[in-house]
């Protein structure tokens, strides 16, 4: 999407390599291990030379698959000198790569119309363990924005000996840079240039955990960017409204749509004076008449499309399709914001004290004199929704000498709300069947979504039988039932049948309460790391359980409600005639939990989750 998404994505594909050391953190002698990793930085002559070299040490045969050596470049970072051997256990070379071996290919996607990224591949292995592969190539940029993005770990399960990073340009050159994990930056100068050197390692084994914050914050890395540089045109990092004001310049005469277009847009809002509903029927259209798809070409996929472009052709990437919107609502005359943002499920917090690229996706925002839109011109779903990829996040609007940042809107937790009315009956002594009605917001309304008009029925079918179906349940039959297109919520509904529900003892029948999906934290003395909740979790059960025939009922749960700084939980049990309905309320409030307050947290979700699993009706035989 971005340059910043595009050197991320290099990072994934680069094999950094490793050798045999044991590190007393990792349990486990690793598959593989980083024993050195050295990447040269050279500005000269207003153009980045990079070396990077890695040693990594071949431990078993599950080791190899980091032996698939992938490089990436592109027409604007240019590869060459790549290098690589084998040195057995006593460090003899054994092996050298190849000219012939070096495969090329372009790492265009499916969802690409056309990118010019590649990667150059090739594998050198072994049959007798250990064994280290090194490995070495340089890259040329012509024009760059960013120096480097170095994080030296190949795996969280692969530990990093030594790493070090070194950066040489001219005296007069001025670098901005970020470091995390990461001993203190040395500098040298050496009559007209700066050398500047940073050392790391990785050695503490990262466990990953459910609702904890991105791993790479475990890892070390240091981010570098020039104060002033050339990327399609001048442009500085000295400041966010600078970076802004580089950003406003890249868009520069690429809003003129072509007169047809123009004629369609005023037919389609004729004789409409509000302009929250202008928006929403020209989003609606641009919905209908585009279609995502990936163009990473030039500028690093920075510079977007000409909105003709897009009006023409009737496709574009988030940038292109962001700035068509953008133009098309500047033509009716209505202000709006090119914004960039990190999207993601998971939250990465933007540094403020680091004005660099730090964002993937593009969004508008359109300020209203009585409401505030946010639209993600690559989504086919609700008008003014953002969902779980883009909420609660700073965005950085582009506007010219005055690009600042705003937050998108938090998930509140009506938002995110999955509701349940259930009907238990029995069918025969052993069996019963239940009859399910579901509404779902939130993270379970984007995936439903994405299930009810992207895949398949049998895949369809298949994901809702493995994973949404009720613990204990087979399923019969369902519907997915999509709401108008600008709801924020979808309804399943669903028959099921069990014969392991019941448990039977004597003359008595325990009916467990049907619990809800409580996420399953580790127990205190386990969790190694933080909680982050990025949006709440809201779960409501009505369930009708319909006592067998020839029994009464002898015992309900208590009425239990727990109110924490962390969420709450509810259940309420009445008998109705034959029946038991039971009422259950689960919360958990959106934040960040460090590891002090971790106790507390799991004290309050595992009393919600005994009362959840451990709670019966118990019917006794009349």
């Amino acid at each position: 999407m971005t340059h910043k998404s595009l050197l991320r994505t290099f990072k994934i594909l680069w094999i950094f390599v490793a050798c045999f050391n044991v590190i007393p953190s990792f349990a486990e002698i690793p598959d593989a291990v980083l024993v050195n990793q050295q990447t040269c930085l050279s500005v000269r002559n207003n153009k980045l030379y990079i070396t990077r070299s890695y040693e990594l040490r071949i431990n078993n045969r599950l080791g190899e698959k980091y032996t698939e050596i992938s490089i990436p470049y592109s027409k604007m970072n240019k590869v060459s000198k790549i290098e690589g051997y084998i040195k057995d256990e006593n460090g003899v070379i054994i092996k050298k790569l190849k000219s012939g071996d070096i495969i090329e290919r372009s790492t265009m996607q499916d969802f690409s119309f056309y990118e010019d990224n590649f990667v150059k591949e090739f594998s050198l292995i072994h049959n007798i363990y250990p064994y280290t592969l090194c490995y070495s190539y340089q890259l040329q940029e012509d024009e760059f924005y960013c120096i480097d993005e170095w994080m030296p770990v190949i795996n969280s399960d692969i530990p990093t000996l030594k790493a070090s990073l070194t950066l040489d340009v001219p005296t007069d050159y001025k670098i901005s840079f970020s470091s995390h994990l990461i001993d203190s930056v040395k500098m040298d100068t050496l009559e007209t240039r700066i050398k500047y050197s940073w050392m790391t390692s990785y050695s503490k084994q990262y466990e990953p955990e459910i609702f904890s914050p991105e791993k790479s914050m475990n890892f070390p890395e240091v981010d570098i960017v020039p104060v002033k540089f050339k990327y399609d045109q001048e442009g500085s990092f000295a400041s966010w409204e600078k970076y802004g004001n580089w950003e406003y310049r890249l868009m520069d005469g690429l809003n003129i749509l072509p007169e047809d277009e123009q004629r369609t847009i005023s037919s389609l809002i004729t004789g409409i004076k509000d302009d929250k509903e202008k928006v929403r029927i020209l989003y609606h259209y641009m919905q209908d008449a585009t279609r995502y798809i990936n163009i990473s070409v030039k500028t690093g996929g920075m510079k977007p499309y000409p909105a003709s472009y897009v009006a023409i052709n009737k496709y574009g990437d988030c940038k292109a399709l962001s700035n068509y919107f953008r133009s098309v609502l500047s033509f009716v005359g209505i202000k709006s914001f090119y914004s960039d943002v990190q999207a993601d499920r998971q939250i990465k917090k933007t540094d403020l004290t680091f004005p660099s690229q730090q964002f993937n996706h593009i969004i508008v925002y359109v300020p209203l004199p009585k409401d505030t839109l946010w639209l993600d011109c690559t989504s086919d779903g609700p008008f003014n929704y953002l969902g779980t990829f883009t909420q609660n996040r700073l965005a950085f609007l582009i506007d010219k000498d005055d690009s600042h940042f705003k937050k998108t809107p938090a998930l509140s937790t009506n938002d995110v709300l999955e509701s349940r009315t259930i009907h238990i009956h029995s069918e025969s002594e052993n069996d019963i069947a239940a009859d399910f009605h579901t509404v779902s917001k939130g993270e379970s309304f984007d995936l439903l979504s994405g299930l009810s008009s992207s895949v398949s029925d049998s895949r369809r079918s298949q994901y809702i039988r493995n994973n949404i179906i009720a613990s204990g349940f087979d399923l019969k039959d369902y519907q997915l039932i999509p709401s108008n297109r600008d709801s924020t919520f979808i309804t399943l509904n669903y028959t099921a049948k069990g014969n392991k529900f019941y448990k039977k003892y004597g003359n008595e029948i325990l009916i467990p309460l049907l619990p809800f999906s409580i996420p399953a934290f580790k127990d205190p003395k386990n969790r190694k790391n933080p909680v982050q909740l990025n949006y709440p979790v809201f779960k409501q059960d009505s369930i009708v359980y319909e006592i067998p025939v020839g029994y009464n009922v002898s015992g309900m749960p208590k009425e239990q409600t727990i109110h924490s700084v962390f969420g709450n939980y509810s259940i309420h049990c009445h008998q109705y005639q034959n029946s038991v309905v039971v009422f259950k309320s689960f919360i958990l409030n959106a934040g960040e939990y460090p590891l002090s307050q971790y106790k507390d947290f799991y004290g309050f979700v595992k009393k919600a989750y005994d009362s959840e699993n451990y709670s019966y009706i118990v019917t006794t035989n009349k």
